[in-house]
């Protein structure tokens, strides 16, 4: 005779909060400095491929860049955490499990020492997170929302630790994860917490949080490999600039996408209101300037630099500072040959607005450079591109002395 089937819902309530952390915690028991779990998302090998499609979705949502304070929730023994901040990012790695955060900082100890100062662990208690209020300004939480006893709790406790225009990032199975074999049989063996991820009960959770607005992934895991005349009959032609019959009604995204979407959610939560619709430099497209250089002089006091600068694109310059998409103005250091010394000398702030396209600014500066420096110059919107690119911007030709 086989068992019941677990209520996941009877599985929360019945069981105290301290007796959830506790059987979560023993799930950790045998992972050392050296466990497979550091490999992620490298192992297991079976899982690679699906692996890095969906985190590689959940990082393009989150917009992550340098310098951005990141928390990771129910990290496990860190392994996203640790590449993020190998990347630049300022990670706090929080999870339920005591054993899962001693076991990282150990790894961390003896493989990475060096990302000390960028990547700390905070003890997590099912609760709170003993984070100051709007520290955050990115919230991971890579298939772990689903093991929370309190999906409102954990919510209200995001929303007061991001900034204001902070936003929390999920990758979590669908909304009938509990009733799924491995589920069922996770939740008989370890009685842990395998619960259903259902957007709409998400939503208005988050919405009693403060949250601003949701956005939910549509996407494919897997790449639906065709023979070449099938291919052709579906998208070929088209591609190839063909004349060809109308596909099939049969081959619609939402087919593709539809078995995909019954196993995973993706969602965005935003702290903030509604962005604006107006194209900005956020994005790689639509950027052009034209740099005008009105006095190029040496003196006593350093090199003097007069300069218009004219947005001849597409799209608002955001105004200037460390944040992704907003225009500095970027100074590099040449040698005499013209090869790069340093792409990233200085920059210079010149924008407290916004500036929409054809309108101009002017920059009044003076420098002192480094001996036998050439200086080149540039636009960059941080984190997005140089408006130079693929070039290293306009290289000034220095007056004597």
């Amino acid at each position: 005779m086989s068992a019941s089937p677990i209520d996941v819902r009877r599985l929360i309530a019945d069981v105290p909060l301290a007796e959830h952390a506790r059987r979560a915690d023993a799930s950790h028991a045998d992972v050392t400095p050296d466990h497979w779990s550091f490999r992620k998302p490298f192992a297991p090998l079976a899982k690679v491929g699906p692996n890095l499609t969906r985190l590689g979705a959940m990082l393009e949502a989150a917009e992550l860049f340098p310098g951005l304070r990141v928390l990771e929730f129910g990290c496990g023994v860190a392994w996203l955490g640790r590449r993020l901040a190998e990347a630049g990012c300022e990670v706090m790695a929080t999870d339920i499990s005591p054993t899962a955060l001693e076991a990282a900082a150990a790894h961390d100890a003896r493989y990475w020492p060096h990302l000390a100062t960028r990547l700390r662990y905070v003890p997590y208690d099912g609760i709170r997170i003993d984070l100051p209020d709007g520290s955050i300004d990115r919230v991971l939480c890579h298939e772990a929302f689903h093991h929370v006893s309190d999906q409102g709790g954990v919510l209200a406790d995001f929303s007061r630790l991001l900034a204001p225009t902070g936003r929390a990032v999920f990758m979590e199975p669908g909304p009938q994860h509990s009733g799924a074999e491995s589920s069922q049989n996770e939740m008989r063996r370890h009685g842990v917490i395998e619960n259903d991820i259902r957007i709409q009960d998400i939503w208005a959770a988050a919405q009693e949080s403060g949250f601003a607005r949701i956005e939910v992934g549509l996407f494919s895991i897997r790449p639906l490999m065709l023979p070449l005349g099938r291919f052709m009959d579906l998208y070929g032609y088209e591609m190839e600039g063909l004349a060809a019959p109308k596909p099939p009604p049969s081959a619609t995204y939402r087919d593709l996408a539809l078995p995909v979407l019954q196993g995973f959610r993706m969602f965005v939560l935003h702290r903030g209101q509604e962005a604006s619709d107006r194209p900005s430099s956020l994005r790689r497209e639509g950027l052009a300037a034209e740099i005008g250089v009105r006095l190029l002089q040496c003196g006593a006091d350093g090199l003097r630099l007069v300069l218009r600068l004219e947005n001849t694109g597409e799209v608002d310059w955001l105004p200037s500072g460390s944040q992704k998409g907003c225009v500095n103005l970027g100074l590099l250091l040449l040698r005499a040959d013209g090869s790069l010394v340093n792409r990233n000398w200085k920059r210079h702030r010149f924008l407290t607005d916004p500036l929409p396209p054809g309108g101009v600014a002017d920059i009044d500066l003076t420098l002192n450079l480094p001996p036998e420096a050439e200086l080149s110059i540039d636009l960059v919107a941080e984190h997005v591109r140089w408006f130079g690119e693929p070039g290293l911007g306009q290289r000034l030709t220095l007056p004597p002395g």
